[in-house]
């Protein structure tokens, strides 16, 4: 089984001189940033050195970030990173999300806008293919499966970070 964990960290941004913070998520230990940014260097045969442009979502956000992690999505897939100006509609990486009694599992992950044609990130999958959509393989990077009450639990104890961060 797989390991989930909500971090709220900052996320500094030295060539903008900002910095705020945001809820980052740890899967068997590791930044999920830094796992998106292996499968997209191997994509782009090592051609991109730089770490992906996604970060966790602020804090601000927690409500939606919440709803998104318990698969109460705004669009045909969760998302779990938005793109450093904040915005999932900017850029993201979105998953399926599919709870049972006993797991919780990630699957299909994607960023809707890496590929050669990308007619809308939030249309459905099989209309964008239908329409030459070919995103970004992320073969590699998942499926995650979660013990249920592991999953639940780290939600629950960033939902009390959060509390004692906003207060």
């Amino acid at each position: 089984m797989d390991t989930i964990k909500f971090v709220i960290e900052q996320f500094v941004d030295e060539e903008a001189g900002y910095r705020f913070p945001v809820i980052n998520i740890y899967i068997n230990g590791q930044d999920l940033v830094d796992l998106v940014s292996r499968v997209e260097q191997k994509n782009w045969d090592g051609n991109k050195n730089t770490r992906s442009s996604y970060i966790g979502f602020e804090v601000d956000q927690f409500h939606q970030f919440h709803d998104e992690m318990l698969g109460k999505k705004r669009r045909p897939f969760s998302v779990v990173l938005t793109c450093t100006c904040t915005y999932a509609e900017c850029n993201c990486i979105m998953v399926n999300m599919a709870f049972d009694t006993h797991t919780v599992t990630w699957s299909d992950m994607k960023s809707p806008w890496l590929s050669g044609k990308t007619p809308s990130p939030w249309i459905d999958e099989v209309e964008a293919q239908e329409l030459d959509w070919h995103p970004l393989s992320y073969a590699g990077l998942g499926p995650f499966t979660f013990e249920h009450k592991q999953y639940l639990s780290a939600l629950e104890e960033i939902t009390e970070e959060w509390s004692n961060h906003k207060a």
